[in-house]
């Protein structure tokens, strides 16, 4: 890759500096240091040449840590989004850099939270010193919209995603079994890459599903967004989440939603009115909420325009840009002049 590429120009540079990284957490001191030397020298090299206001984090743990170091050292406000992983996982289970996590979300000048599910394990975990606020990104409504004629869908359910166990890629594979014994036209459109090594797949073909089911690897954004004007419902049956951007971009094109009940994803998914939500591992109800939209062109309809309504006014990205915008303004404000 290169070290440094240039997304608009005189405005908004991506740097790709490089560190050594010892294999595994085994090392994890190891990595927290050169992750602290990376950002500390990319910050000197940049404050030479920019006019340097605050530093970002994107993801609480090793590279947040390193950032609010970075930014005590040069007199900065540091930001750090917490997505869900590392909260849900890391510090609630107290694995991996848990403690990085936990300490900077007590010493960052602004947290921002992509879900409220995050709020209660992190204040159950940390009393925070700094400002906490939920921010959920959104989508782009520009790519992501309804078709212009509703009738065009095709009787197929989309799946988008990694191909994992973690993601209810099994679970709604299982529950498919049940659906087209109901919806013998029915279709299951898989995007994304396949971390099973290949037994998703045969799985697939041992349900003799082979034309039931489409795997259709990555997509690109555009035709992802093409596809959700296609399908009937998004389905997400994830074992774990924050606020997953398909279930977002799948409201924005006016889609149904079927999902389990976890992380962030209740916070946008409103049950029985934009969606349906089912507990996660249920195969049963899974297999049910499927069918039942399948089954029910009036429902679907009602349940996507409830969605695209929902999306229009919280889920658009430019708005959560705003937004942002404005905190990284009241941050940067002097208090005596707020």
């Amino acid at each position: 890759m290169p070290a440094r590429y240039e997304f608009v120009k005189d405005r908004c540079k991506v740097l790709f500096p490089r560190y050594v990284k010892a294999p595994g957490d085994m090392c994890l001191w190891w990595t927290t240091a050169q992750w602290r030397r990376l950002v500390s020298k990319t910050v000197d090299e940049l404050i030479e040449t920019e006019s340097l206001s605050l530093i970002h984090a994107n993801k609480g743990g090793l590279g947040s840590w390193a950032a609010i170091q970075a930014a005590r050292q040069y007199g900065l406000p540091c930001v750090v989004t917490y997505q869900g992983t590392e909260v849900h996982t890391d510090l609630v289970n107290r694995q991996n850099a848990w403690k990085l996590c936990r300490d900077s979300f007590r010493f960052a000048d602004l947290n921002i939270l992509v879900s409220r599910s995050l709020e209660r394990p992190l204040k159950t975990c940390v009393q925070p010193e700094g400002r906490c606020e939920v921010l959920i990104r959104g989508v782009d409504l520009k790519t992501f919209f309804p078709p212009k004629v509703e009738g065009m869908r095709q009787p197929a359910v989309l799946f988008v995603g990694a191909v994992k166990t973690t993601k209810g890629a099994f679970d709604l594979l299982e529950a498919w079994t049940q659906v087209v014994a109901h919806c013998t036209h029915a279709e299951l459109w898989v995007v994304g890459p396949d971390y099973t090594n290949g037994c998703f797949a045969q799985e697939v073909q041992s349900r003799g599903h082979d034309k039931a089911v489409k795997m259709l690897g990555p997509q690109p954004l555009n035709n992802v967004a093409d596809l959700m004007r296609q399908a009937q419902v998004l389905c997400l049956p994830s074992h774990g989440e924050g606020t997953p951007n398909c279930v977002m971009e799948a409201m924005a094109c006016g889609l149904p939603v079927v999902a389990t009940e976890v992380g962030g994803i209740p916070d946008i998914v409103d049950s029985n009115r934009t969606g349906i939500l089912v507990q996660k591992g249920d195969i049963q109800k899974l297999a049910e909420a499927l069918t039942s939209l399948l089954h029910d062109s009036g429902r679907r309809a009602r349940m996507g325009e409830a969605a695209y309504a929902f999306a229009h006014v919280h889920l658009d990205a430019r708005k959560t840009t705003e937004r942002l915008v404005g905190l990284y303004r009241d941050l940067l404000t002097p208090p005596h002049v707020r």
